[in-house]
């Protein structure tokens, strides 16, 4: 019993790991990571753009400040640098109290004429003269038409590496003098910003110079397998397409957990000349990974079986055990043996099977248990019903034995099946399935038995005890 409960349970608990080991597989699906790719560049493009519109609005509150055009009616050249070194200055103080602007790491501000040629710069003689509209014709030819714009400046050999934006500086007529740049950082922290503000893929900043597709910036967080994986000329094929195109490529030729997504920054410059790629790699844990967990649970689990099942077969076996052994001792001549278990499950069933015994042996229990000396035999059967009550046979009147023993045969036969039907109807017990012929056969046969074994005929008498009909016989000599 506990090992049919054990092995019973056991593949109850493997059936339910394996079932809930591949659904919890299933809900952990990987997803594409090309699509996750695809998400992250369009993401982290529209930051970048949102930041450049922030810069080029902000700059235009303070160009139209008067105090920036006075540098432009100086009478000297060097007046001029002087005044816009000092506008600069200023510009880039305000940059501290404009919580959007410093966010961004300002690291430039310059005045520019109408052309793009440097007048002065923050903090520093430096670039004074350089013809920045040269160097970046996006800048010049956002002056011209007198528009606020942005662009990427990554020049090496002027050590230049940022974000800028621009906005026209007009006169009192509103012809363009100038223009007033800020350029922000372009470094792995404000890449590394981006992703953790979108959606957390590594990306990259690409430029195309001479030399090709060069990397100038990347966010924090790629596995150091990350740059070995990807086929670095799929990469410049990708982004060459993607510039040629104008929208954004997969890269192609990569493991089945990677996938990478390169496309143009739009809302700086013309577009041609600087890419964002994004890297995204499948996080679902391998199948290895959640197996182990699963079996360890399983492993418990049939150990707790194990228990529950041997403490439970224990339960159902120490009483069955008993019943058996009880049993037994019964056969082999203890006809006065009756069982006292208690259990919540076999209780009844242990009461009715002392019941059951007392009927068969003919010891009937009363209310306390314990079996009386008369012999009697209960039960809803007219063959059950038949005994002798040796006691009350001795003390019966012999008024009662002589009038039954008058009694015609017939007669007799049908009074007491007429006796025993009305007195079990009165204790409520079914009398349908009891006919006539059976119940005198049975009373014959039985007065023959009981004749040879008290050597004096006997008849019977029907006689209600409580709940229980039961034929007593009585000897007539």
């Amino acid at each position: 019993m506990r090992a049919k409960i054990i092995a019973v349970f056991t593949v109850v608990v493997l059936v339910v790991g394996v079932l809930a080991f591949a659904l919890t597989r299933a809900s952990l699906n990987p997803g594409s990571p090309r699509a996750d790719a695809a998400r992250a560049l369009v993401a982290a493009e529209a930051v970048l753009r949102v930041q450049a519109g922030e810069a080029e609005r902000w700059l235009a509150s303070q160009a139209a400040d008067p105090l920036v055009r006075e540098p432009f009616s100086a009478g000297t050249g060097q007046a001029r640098s002087d005044g816009a070194t000092s506008v600069a200055n200023g510009i880039k103080s305000a940059t501290g109290k404009a919580p959007v602007i410093a966010g961004l790491g300002p690291s430039l501000v310059v005045l520019v004429d109408a052309k793009g040629t440097a007048l002065g710069r923050d903090g520093s003689p430096f670039l004074r003269g350089d013809d920045l509209g040269g160097i970046y014709p996006a800048l010049r030819a956002g002056l011209a038409e007198g528009r606020t714009g942005s662009d990427v400046w990554v020049t090496p050999a002027r050590n230049e590496q940022l974000l800028v934006s621009w906005a026209p500086i007009r006169g009192e007529n509103g012809q363009v003098l100038g223009g007033l740049v800020l350029g922000t950082s372009l470094s792995d922290g404000r890449l590394t910003d981006v992703a953790n503000q979108t959606s957390g893929a590594t990306l990259w900043f690409e430029v195309k110079d001479k030399d090709g597709y060069r990397i100038v910036a990347q966010s924090k967080g790629g596995t150091p397998d990350l740059a070995a994986a990807i086929d670095t000329k799929q990469l410049e094929a990708g982004a060459a397409s993607a510039l040629s195109s104008g929208q954004a490529v997969d890269v192609t030729a990569l493991p089945p957990d990677f996938g990478v997504k390169v496309g143009p920054l739009g809302g700086y410059g013309d577009g041609k000349r600087a890419l964002l790629v994004a890297v995204a790699r499948a996080n679902a844990p391998a199948a290895t990974t959640l197996l182990f967990p699963f079996l360890g649970a399983i492993a418990l689990g049939i150990v707790l079986v194990a228990i529950a099942g041997h403490i439970l077969g224990q339960s159902i076996m120490r009483p069955i055990e008993e019943v058996e052994e009880g049993l037994l001792a019964i056969m082999n001549g203890r006809t006065d043996l009756r069982f006292q278990i208690e259990h919540p499950e076999f209780g009844g069933l242990v009461s009715r099977l002392n019941s059951l015994l007392s009927q068969l042996l003919g010891m009937p229990e009363d209310e306390t248990g314990a079996p009386p000396a008369a012999m009697v035999v209960r039960g809803k059967e007219p063959e059950e019903a038949l005994a002798v009550d040796e006691s009350l046979a001795q003390n019966r009147a012999s008024g009662e034995a002589t009038a039954l023993g008058a009694e015609d045969e017939a007669a007799y036969h049908q009074r007491i099946f007429d006796d025993y039907i009305r007195a079990k109807k009165s204790v409520g017990d079914p009398v349908d399935h009891i006919t006539r012929d059976a119940f005198v056969a049975r009373i014959v046969a039985s007065e023959k038995q009981m004749a040879q074994k008290h050597g004096k005929p006997v008849r019977y008498k029907v006689e209600v005890r409580g709940k229980e009909v039961v034929l007593l016989a009585v000897p007539l000599a």
